[in-house]
């Protein structure tokens, strides 16, 4: 791994949160008498105000300079607008150092994908929750753009959707396409084929007692993935055993593979009243005690449904796996 470059990217971060700033701008001029001088580049120029603004995030962006004695890239680092997630976007751009330099053997996460007229390869990165995708623009040259967020498949699908609109500004990028928001504003009302689905309407009161939980479910919302989502939670009723309650979470506006813990492969694919849902084992690499099942009715819009068993790993999907029809069934057509 890339001790050096983590370390100043860490820094990077580190100065963003405390609001120091950087300016790096300008051509770097030959002097008389004196070999080639590197440019010096702006990865704050990337992104202009009206990008950062369809994006999500605060300008201005914090510069870090290149540094040659920690081989580490111009950078420029901002913050999103959301206030309720720490969300940390950056933006490289290496004039005087290969990719391969840089990373010093970091994993290959994903195959690239082309995107702005370059390929972008995902790499390990230095902390959790990172996603890093980067592109050679020439022998000695390079860009990454970065995205720190707890839900690594929402820091991948930011950091996706930002590198369209930075490529634009690299040396043979395409121009950029229109940014249409990944999650509607606060306040947007959902729309599509869950739009208007009560996630307690999905569980009948008798069919929760077969379930041996609580007839009646309690309504609630999250806003940690969308401010539309709601779920519903039916209390277990076997006191102190290990049963865990039955949860559905209904998003409207939420892809599969975006709730936490289903942006890996399932297990088993379960079909139910002709629809396929995927199954969890080991949701949120909960040791075997914590199951869900997931369920795509759109590209756009999915549901779960998330159980346990604490006293016994080997039951924990059992509840899941005899909910799954009746949550099924009751889905509107």
């Amino acid at each position: 791994m890339r001790f050096k470059g983590a370390a100043v990217a860490l820094a990077a971060v580190a100065m963003l949160l405390a609001g120091c700033t950087q300016q790096v701008s300008g051509v770097a001029s030959p002097v008389p008498g004196q070999g080639p001088v590197t440019p010096v580049v702006d990865p704050c120029a990337l992104l202009d105000a009206k990008q950062l603004a369809g994006l999500g995030y605060k300008p201005p962006g914090r510069s870090v300079k290149a540094s040659k004695a920690q081989r580490a890239p111009a950078m420029c680092l901002w913050t999103a607008t959301d206030t309720e997630h720490t969300i940390v976007m950056s933006v490289g751009w290496s004039v005087d150092l290969s990719l391969d330099d840089y990373l010093q053997g970091a994993i290959k996460k994903a195959d690239p994908v082309q995107l702005g007229g370059f390929p972008w390869t995902r790499y390990a990165g230095f902390m959790g929750g990172s996603c890093d995708l980067y592109t050679t623009l020439g022998p000695k040259s390079f860009a990454f753009v970065s995205v720190s967020f707890s839900d690594e498949a929402q820091a991948c699908e930011r950091a996706k959707k930002v590198i369209p609109q930075a490529a634009a500004h690299l040396p043979g990028g395409q121009p950029a396409p229109p940014i249409a928001p990944s999650t509607p504003p606060e306040g947007t009302a959902p729309t599509g084929p869950l739009a208007s689905v009560n996630p307690c309407q999905l569980l009948k009161p008798e069919q929760a007692q077969q379930l041996k939980m609580a007839p009646n479910g309690e309504l609630d919302s999250s806003k940690v993935i969308s401010p539309n989502v709601t779920y519903c939670l039916w209390k277990d009723t076997d006191g102190d055993g290990g049963q865990k309650p039955f949860e559905v979470w209904v998003g409207p506006d939420v892809p599969l593979k975006r709730w936490p813990g289903m942006d890996v492969a399932p297990t088993e694919q379960i079909d139910a009243n002709g629809r396929k849902w995927s199954l969890f084992p080991n949701f949120n690499d909960s040791g075997g005690v914590i199951c869900a099942a997931g369920l795509a009715v759109s590209d756009t819009a999915s549901i779960q449904i998330v159980s346990g068993q604490l006293a016994d790993k080997n039951k924990a999907c059992d509840v899941i796996k005899a909910g799954i029809p009746m949550v099924s069934g009751n889905l509107p057509g």
